[in-house]
């Protein structure tokens, strides 16, 4: 039997676009303290613009979805039908929302991607290979080749400019990571799209990339968690296993309703693994025993998400792209170099030359008690660099972007 979700209703699953804007906008700093998440409990007084997770809930069928599970209870272990539907369920997400044809039964449900990447760098590259990371990175990347004992080959992105006027941009570093591979490296870590640059990869980054993946013979892990938030209309998010190129012997993707659904904390995140890539996941206990741990509340929610959230999610990117617009002409005024994201809902504040340069998180926390991440923590060469959050409500965000600028002024 087919676990039950709610039933959709268009009365409470189907708010206007506009109701959802006025409720965001209604939102206050005070109701997010009153919450308790993370973000927002740094210290009494502060703007949380730090965590990668949003202010603006979840979508309404996400909500009720759990309120039902709360209803019936439903906090047991995860059951092999429920596994079955979430791999449906991304197989046919990434279908029809990614055009990926995907196997429902090479997607695993794992409690989240980190535990993945752990997984992979342990038991399925070569004992005491290297691991390629591009910098800036989502700092754990940075953090977990250390901690199992292999060398980090940190890869600074390299600066680009589309035109004289427009602001900088980044780009993967091919030849450095060419230059790795063939020194004997034995994973890259690619983060698309990119936190904290907003990156939304292009194909031929990603033919790239599968190209020298296959001449090295180095397996690539996709984190694509943010896919679902592409803000550009111009552009959208191409798994990077859906390329031609790829070799799927090579290719773990990790991907999520987590950050587009803002439910990281119920712990179910999805790996596309196939080919020689999964029978060497399958061979090791470490490896296998993470396949359908995923939390199964948190599998409710995602199907949910992923079937039934596509609306709300594109009413979320339309709001993100219009603060970021407002919020980039605020800080960019004040003299802070601010890279608007294609992809995510975080900008990467560039605050060299300003008052906030040494010690910009420190900086902003103390002149104008905003909670921001600093730009070292994304890797060396980066320390005069800021993430900022732009997943709030709209006014709140404004207010942060002043309170950026005043403190700059």
């Amino acid at each position: 039997m087919t676990p039950r979700l709610i039933p959709v209703t268009p009365a409470n699953l189907s708010p206007t676009a506009h109701e959802l804007e006025a409720s965001w906008d209604a939102l206050t700093a005070e109701e997010l303290r009153r919450r308790g998440s993370l973000k927002w409990t740094v210290e009494p007084g502060v703007i949380g613009a730090w965590v990668a997770e949003m202010d603006l809930g979840t979508a309404p069928a996400v909500t009720a979805v759990l309120e039902h599970a709360v209803r019936d209870s439903a906090f047991g272990y995860t059951s092999p039908v429920l596994n079955q539907a979430l791999r449906e369920a991304t197989a046919r997400y990434q279908r029809e929302v990614h055009d990926w044809r995907v196997e429902a039964e090479d997607v695993l449900a794992l409690p989240d991607v980190l535990s993945a990447l752990r997984a992979i760098i342990a038991r399925h590259t070569p004992e005491g290979s290297a691991v390629i990371v591009p910098t800036p990175a989502y700092m754990p990347f940075l953090r977990i080749p250390g901690e199992l004992d292999r060398e980090l080959i940190a890869v600074p992105a390299r600066r680009t400019r589309v035109s004289a006027d427009a602001a900088a941009g980044w780009a993967l570093d091919l030849d450095a990571i060419e230059a790795a591979m063939a020194a004997g490296a034995g994973l890259l870590v690619l983060c698309h799209p990119w936190n904290p640059v907003g990156r939304v990869l292009t194909h031929e980054e990603l033919d790239a990339v599968a190209a020298l993946s296959t001449r090295y013979g180095v397996s690539v892990f996709s984190d694509e968690i943010h896919g679902p938030l592409v803000l550009d209309p111009t552009l959208a998010h191409t798994p990077y296993a859906s390329r031609p190129g790829t070799d799927p012997d090579l290719t773990f993707t990790a991907t999520a309703a987590s950050k587009g659904w803002n439910i990281p904390g119920l712990k179910c995140a999805q790996l596309v693994v196939s080919g020689e890539a999964r029978r060497s996941w399958e061979s090791s206990a470490l490896s296998r025993n993470l396949s359908n741990q995923g939390a199964g509340i948190g599998a409710m929610a995602t199907i949910a998400a992923y079937d039934e959230g596509r609306e709300w999610i594109e009413a979320v990117r339309r709001y993100v792209r219009a603060t970021a617009g407002e919020v980039e002409q605020v800080l960019s005024a004040a003299g802070v170099g601010v890279t608007r994201p294609e992809g995510t809902y975080l900008a990467w504040l560039d605050l060299s030359g300003t008052a906030a340069a040494a010690s910009p998180a420190r900086f902003l926390l103390e002149r104008a008690r905003v909670a921001v991440n600093d730009g070292v923590t994304f890797g060396r060469g980066f320390e005069s660099f800021a993430r900022l959050n732009l997943a709030a409500p709209r006014p709140l965000a404004l207010e942060t972007a002043s309170r950026i600028a005043q403190a700059l002024a």
